[in-house]
């Protein structure tokens, strides 16, 4: 038995830790954490800028990777042991004055020291990219439907939001012409399914969730109010799934008016929140658990099983490959990952390949599933 180096096609095949490459960067790695600080000195703004970003990029990479309801699991981290949780971080557009400091950060965060604590906690968490969904944000403001309208402050806030740290890839729509054709904002509040089919075809997605918010007041308890129904709508699946979701906050902004900005944002939050547990709760492991397959790999083309290789190598499931026999056609493999071979499949997935089980014995069958931008046949076993 030999196991194999999956990122390189010019080395032996010799055996390698794969938990030392670096495939896990893209999950436990926070981008656009934005500090603003002000203090006696430039110097001293600039140290609590860099603990408060720290803090922050820790906070949305436990946001990134955990279910919402396991987040009250963990305790208020003091500055140190944050610190000890990141491997390093870059310091971008930085600006400062005598008494203040503006940064913008990227965190790296050190993968078996946040795997340690989870399991410590006995919190399970993701480490597979989600496939990108859209969502087409209708807004019902005063008896108006608003989709594609400028003061639908519902849509802006979801072209304002950055998603980079999120799981799940998120687009929202741009009110172009075409986009104002293939469906309106009656259509979409109506789930009218000939022009939601035709939006999504037309748009090339994968996922179209269509959020529908109903803005309110609670005047007794000083509140504003955002309904949200969300509806997932799919050409692949036909069971699409509904959510209703709720957010509040204070009627009034700090300058005395109405508190919409905030809304929105909390509205977002909210929702970015259940796409990205939808995902979440189909990829969810535990650290230390761990499981084996015996895999064949289909290959139609000569390069077919470096590709594989190289794609193998970007799936953080995955913990060894082992190489059982090789010839012209197929490869034999033993992977270990931790997870079961559903989400092994799901993960797999998302790097452009095809793992399902094989009729005829008790191996599985990888495929390629994308390449190229074309499509090879992934049924054929």
């Amino acid at each position: 038995m030999i196991s194999i180096l999956l990122c390189s096609s010019n080395r032996s095949f010799a055996e390698i830790d794969l938990e030392s490459m670096n495939r896990e960067a893209t999950i436990y790695t926070l981008y656009n954490i934005e500090v603003d600080e002000t203090s006696r000195n430039v110097a001293s703004a600039r140290d609590r800028a860099l603990r408060t970003g720290q803090r922050i990029a820790l906070e949305q990479l436990f946001r990134r990777i955990i279910l919402k309801n396991d987040r009250e699991k963990l305790p208020v981290f003091a500055d140190n042991e944050v610190v000890e949780f990141i491997s390093g971080f870059e310091i971008n557009d930085e600006k400062r004055s005598s008494v203040r400091y503006i940064a913008s950060l990227v965190v790296h965060f050190n993968r078996t020291k946040i795997n340690d604590v989870l399991s410590f906690y006995k919190i399970p968490f993701a480490e597979t990219l989600g496939t990108a969904v859209s969502i087409l944000p209708v807004l019902e403001k005063g008896g108006a439907i608003l989709l594609w309208e400028k003061n639908n402050g519902w849509l802006n806030a979801w072209h304002q939001h950055d998603v980079i740290n999120n799981l799940v890839p998120i687009s929202t729509p741009l009110a172009t012409l075409k986009n104002k054709f293939y469906i309106s904002a009656l259509q979409a509040r109506a789930y009218n399914k000939n022009r939601v089919e035709t939006f999504i075809s037309e748009n090339r997605l994968n996922d179209l969730i269509i959020a529908y918010a109903v803005i309110g007041k609670n005047l007794s308890a000083g509140k504003l109010t955002l309904d949200i129904e969300l509806k997932r709508n799919s050409l692949k699946n036909k069971g699409d799934s509904v959510a209703l979701l709720k957010v509040s906050v204070p009627y009034l902004d700090e300058k005395g008016n109405l508190n919409y900005t905030a809304l929105f944002k909390a509205g977002v939050d909210v929702t970015t929140d259940w796409v990205d547990d939808s995902w979440k709760s189909k990829v969810l492991v535990s650290y230390g658990s761990a499981s084996t397959i015996l895999v064949r790999g289909k290959l139609l083309a000569v390069d077919d099983w470096l590709f594989m290789q190289k794609q193998l190598a970007k799936v953080n499931l995955v913990r060894k490959v082992s190489l059982e026999q090789i010839s012209t056609h197929s490869v034999d493999l033993k992977i270990e990952f931790a997870g079961d071979p559903r989400q092994l499949a799901l993960s797999v997935e998302q790097q452009g390949l095809s793992l399902e089980p094989s009729e005829s014995d008790k191996k599985w069958i990888i495929t390629l599933g994308k390449r190229f931008g074309g499509k090879v046949n992934t049924n054929e076993h």
